[in-house]
């Protein structure tokens, strides 16, 4: 698809001894890569039990856990808690409730440090399949690699610039597409009076 957004010949395989196949083999990965931090991608997300490791910085954070090695960007840390009960089914309420106060944490130096014991972590896995892809990803996807390839295998700036455009303009609709689809709820602003008044911080 990316060859033929720059009028290349096709290639049946990225170990073809041609030069399509060696500058699509050197951009294919590392823009994969590349696509896990372009948005927050509902489809992307997944979460996993994180794994205690030796805390360095006990002063400041009670755990240090090792970052999942397909973790992209995390986005969120998740408690233990009890079976609910009872929960709303809709109004202006966050889903989950822990969201209605973000549980802290910092990802620095490979790790992830946070004040909550056995952490759950939510984040953006990494891509190593393009067939996972939706189809506006795809899309956008072809074309940001069309413009990669387009002055080692054509010589073609203007060629590249064009690609470029294009590949702009697609990631965009990808990811308003994505977020249209999921809905996404504004945070709602909790003021430091609230929490104050529901105790919260009173022990900092």
């Amino acid at each position: 698809m990316a060859l033929a957004e720059i009028a290349s010949g096709p290639i049946g395989d990225v170990s073809d001894n041609s030069i399509e196949a060696r500058e699509v083999s050197r951009f294919f990965g590392p823009l994969l890569a590349e696509v896990s931090l372009w948005s927050d991608w509902s489809w992307a997300v997944t979460r996993a039990v994180l794994v205690e490791t030796t805390n360095d910085r006990p002063a400041e954070w009670t755990h240090a856990y090792v970052v999942p090695a397909n973790c992209a960007r995390p986005l969120a840390v998740r408690q233990v808690q009890d079976d609910a009960q009872v929960l709303p089914l809709g109004g202006p309420y966050p889903f989950p409730l822990q969201d209605s106060v973000p549980l802290a944490f910092l990802h620095e130096g490979g790790l992830i440090y946070s004040n909550v014991c056995s952490a759950t972590l939510v984040f953006v896995a990494t891509l190593s399949d393009p067939a996972v892809l939706p189809p506006l990803v795809q899309r956008a996807f072809a074309l940001e690699l069309a413009a990669r390839v387009a002055i080692p295998i054509r010589k073609d700036t203007a060629l590249a610039r064009a690609a470029s455009t294009a590949a702009e303009i697609a990631r965009a609709r990808a990811i308003a597409d994505d977020e249209n689809q999921r809905g996404l709820r504004p945070a709602r602003y909790v003021s430091e009076a609230a929490f104050a008044r529901a105790g919260i911080g009173s022990d900092l």
